[in-house]
């Protein structure tokens, strides 16, 4: 019986593919080590008022224009909302090495002139400067009222809250939620907070009024009493 024997034939060592495939390797490693060094090359900061594009930076830690791509957009924005004013933060990585950060702040409702205390939508904080174009809480509102008025008061537009230079509790024996708010205008408006959002309507009324000064009455009835 003849036996069949079973030829195995070994492949040859290709040399040239070899070097090759280790060049192409280096040339990769080298490409990417070049890309992960390369720093961001420009910051953008889009959506902030009250807190300064450096505060930003400073608070994110990106300062020295780090690694584009080690950088991550998340851990920079944990850092950023520590700040008071940061409602929100995010961050996208954009063509040739564009770092953008887009800011939610919270809104400021009014200042409290019994303790220089700002209040915000969502807490109350102390600065050292002087915010302007912010309403100035002129007397003493319960926490009940307060807590009512920051309610309502997230109803109206910044436009339209920054118009209000004073406001000042005025409430009646059949409405404790009414006030008087001293525009920066000259005019003043009566409102109560049930219908706080009735001031919105404010720069349509005004141009209504042809420049004349008086009492806006937005409280009952929503008309206006000229000024002698």
């Amino acid at each position: 019986m003849n036996e069949t024997k079973k030829i195995i034939k070994r492949r040859k060592f290709n040399f040239l593919k070899f070097i090759i495939f280790i060049f192409v390797i280096f040339i990769f490693v080298l490409l990417f080590s070049h890309m992960v060094k390369k720093p961001v090359k420009n910051i953008v900061i889009l959506g902030n008022n009250m807190v300064s594009d450096e505060e930003i930076i400073e608070t994110g830690e990106i300062s020295n224009y780090p690694s584009f791509i080690k950088t991550s957009g998340h851990s920079v924005c944990k850092k950023v909302k520590k700040l008071d004013f940061i409602k929100d933060c995010k961050v996208s990585k954009k063509w040739d090495y564009v770092f953008e950060i887009n800011i939610t702040e919270y809104k400021i409702l009014y200042k409290i002139r019994s303790t220089n205390e700002y209040v915000l939508e969502n807490k109350t904080i102390t600065l050292d400067e002087d915010i302007k174009g912010v309403p100035l809480l002129i007397n003493y509102i319960t926490d009940e009222i307060a807590e009512k008025l920051n309610e309502k008061l997230l109803e109206v537009s910044s436009d339209a809250l920054s118009k209000v230079s004073e406001i000042e509790y005025s409430p009646t024996d059949y409405d404790d939620k009414r006030f008087i708010l001293y525009m920066s205008d000259g005019n003043m408006v009566y409102i109560t907070l049930p219908k706080a959002e009735n001031l919105n309507k404010y720069n349509d009324i005004k141009k209504e009024l042809d420049g004349k000064k008086g009492i806006l009455y937005l409280d009952s009835g929503n008309y206006f009493e000229i000024k002698e």
